[in-house]
């Protein structure tokens, strides 16, 4: 090895062969338990332990450009104008 260079692995921005792997296992078991149609009557049943589950997916940490709030554009439907911005 060149010292100071990087040789040999993975290149910058491809994904870890395991981690495609088991994400493209669970996607074919969520496919052969039925899909969205069986999770939503799972969901249904077990409502506590879906949201539980839902809760763990969403980013802890929410910050806007520089840290600030994060602006929402609001686009009304019925009128054509631009979005507006609410902080």
């Amino acid at each position: 090895m060149a010292k100071g260079k990087k040789t040999g692995g993975r290149k910058p921005g491809s994904k870890n062969k395991l981690t495609v792997s088991v994400r493209e296992s669970i996607i074919a078991v969520f496919h052969g338990l039925g899909g969205i149609p069986a999770m939503q009557s799972w969901a249904k049943a077990n409502e506590t332990a879906y949201y539980n589950i839902l809760a763990r997916l969403i980013p802890q940490e929410h910050s806007g450009p520089e840290g600030g709030p994060i602006p929402i554009a609001v686009h009304d439907h019925f009128n054509s104008g631009p979005p507006t911005e609410k902080v």
